[in-house]
């Protein structure tokens, strides 16, 4: 009987600065059992062993089947007396362990000792079943020698049966315990083939013997030729179709104008002049259909838009109508502007704080009270010069004849034949009504809703309060703007269509002549309001509301 020996290889220590793990020195394996083939399976299958443990042998015998051992068995088992065999090999040495030593472990030779024996084996048939099936499904196992043993055939270090070794230690599980797992010894299982006949016989393992930790396997193959590495092919370089291109493209931030993008705004517009088309069609031709009616010829004879104004009243406009109506368009525009703002706005970009205290408020709703104060300081002025001029009388009914007059000229325009124009003279009876509700009527409406809503209200008059409710006023003053809105393009629009050199000379050359004098003054003012509707932002607005107050950015 031989025995085999071999150098232990240490590893890493298991506490900071101890000794490497396990400790070196010379391992003497002790005798294991090996599997024989049984006869008649393939050469390849029966020359493995030999090579490993050097030989094979005792006389064989048949025991009878063991039901303890293999309570599945078909087929009688034979026993074969393996005798002890001793090898030895080269160790692998790899990196050191300590910086600039010398390679880990030292050199020298490992002593492996195999023992072999008893191993029971298969009957014949089924040896070379196990043995065939066992090739055909195991990967081959690549070591340094490049073998093409399959992995589960016995080679010379390939022991059959339980064999126990040290548990190896790691790290502990925890904070200051010991190394897990607990130190002691652990069993070793063969590795099982992946292809095993459901009739097979287990093979039985011998006692447990105990042992020092089994060195790495080494098994002796047949050299296979090295493989030959090519180079990788280069892959082509793929470019993209135009298609590809155009989809990958990040898609472009919407435009925003207040709350609706400018997609959304654009079919807005359009089916707002569709709608608007449409209503105004059908307005004509119903119109028209009323004017054939009997008595409406006659109604329209008798009161064709219009009635003689007082004699006090001065043919023509004054410059000061024509400035105090420059400035009614210019600081309307931007008090309707300003009141969207504030009625959209959700973080205002500014705050303004009166110089003697009070509450803050934001830039927008600053910039809002300030144009209304000057708006109602022009319309004050406006109507004092109204009626110490006497032009009152031209926007303000002296006749009951206002009314008929006044659904004679809407016939008229509904119509598209329009009644007989003379504002140089005398506005007919449905300007006349128009002008004096906005004067009169909307305008001081729009002004006492809008103190009410403002911080100049008191807060302390709770009968006032109770009386007129800052909710009432709310719901009031945004309809009034509507009503200005609409007011303002029916205004401009009649202005256009009923003769647009004349009127605009009325209203901004100051003269009856048809010629372009009022239509430059007309370009020029509207300039100037879209220069003021630019530039109605917090950076140009900032230094202005400083001198009437403080602006901070919170």
């Amino acid at each position: 009987m031989a025995s085999f020996s071999r150098t232990l290889r240490s590893g890493l220590p298991r506490v900071p600065g101890g000794d490497a793990w396990p400790v070196g020195g010379a391992v003497t394996t002790p005798p294991s059992s090996v599997a024989a083939p049984a006869p008649g399976a393939g050469s390849h299958h029966r020359s493995a062993p030999a090579q490993a443990a050097g030989l094979l042998a005792g006389p064989a015998t048949a025991p009878q089947a063991s039901t303890e051992t293999a309570p599945q068995a078909a087929a009688p088992k034979l026993a074969v007396e393996q005798p002890e065999a001793t090898a030895s090999t080269n160790s692998r040495r790899g990196l050191p362990r300590i910086p600039a030593g010398e390679p880990w472990p030292p050199a020298g030779n490992l002593a492996v000792a195999v023992h072999a024996g008893n191993v029971q084996a298969p009957a014949e048939s089924e040896s070379d079943s196990i043995a065939s099936q066992a090739h055909e499904s195991q990967p081959v196992a690549k070591n340094e020698a490049c073998t093409d043993t399959p992995i589960g055939a016995p080679t010379a270090t390939d022991t059959i049966g339980e064999i126990e070794t040290p548990l190896r230690r790691g790290l502990p599980r925890t904070s200051g315990g010991d190394p897990w797992p607990p130190a002691g010894l652990a069993p070793l299982l063969p590795a099982a083939t992946s292809a095993t006949p459901a009739d097979s016989v287990p093979i039985a393992p011998p006692e447990t013997v105990p042992q020092a930790p089994q060195p790495p396997q080494v098994a002796p193959a047949t050299q296979l030729p090295a493989p030959t590495q090519t180079a990788p092919t280069p892959k082509p370089a793929v470019t993209a179709s135009p298609i590809e291109l155009k989809r990958a493209k990040p898609k472009r931030e919407p435009i925003m104008i207040g709350p609706k993008r400018l997609a959304q705004w654009v079919r807005l517009v359009i089916l707002g002049a569709a709608g608007t088309i449409a209503t105004a069609a059908i307005l004509v031709l119903s119109a028209r259909g009323v004017t054939t009616l009997p008595d409406v010829p006659e109604f329209l004879a008798r009161y064709p838009g219009e009635y003689n104004l007082p004699e006090f009243v001065e043919p023509g406009f004054a410059g000061w109508v024509n400035w105090t109506h420059f400035l009614n368009v210019f600081l309307m525009v931007l008090i309707i502007r300003s009141g969207l703002q504030v009625r959209q706005q959700q973080k205002p970009p500014a705050f303004w704080t009166p110089k003697r205290g009070g509450k803050k408020i934001s830039i927008n709703l600053w910039l809002h009270t300030s144009l209304d104060l000057l708006w109602l300081a022009n319309g004050i002025v406006f109507i004092v010069l109204l009626f110490a001029s006497g032009h009152w009388a031209r926007i303000v009914p002296t006749s009951w004849e206002v009314f008929p007059n006044a659904a004679s000229a809407l016939l008229q325009y509904m119509t598209l034949e329009w009644p007989v124009e003379n504002g140089w003279d005398n506005y007919n009876s449905l300007q006349q009504l128009m002008y004096f509700l906005v004067v009169f009527v909307a305008a001081p409406l729009a002004a006492i809703t809008g103190v009410r809503m403002s911080e100049w209200w008191p807060k302390e008059a709770k009968t006032l309060n109770k009386l007129y409710p800052a909710p009432l006023a709310r719901a009031i003053h945004f309809p009034t703007m509507l009503f200005f809105v609409v007011f303002i393009l029916i205004h401009v629009f009649l202005v256009f269509a009923t003769g647009a050199l004349r009127n605009l000379n009325h209203m901004f050359g100051g003269t009856d002549l048809v010629n372009w004098i009022g239509f430059w003054w007309f370009t020029a003012a509207v300039a100037v309001i879209a220069g003021a509707w630019f530039a109605a932002r917090p950076l140009v607005l900032a230094p202005i509301a400083n001198l009437f107050g403080k602006v901070t950015n919170r």
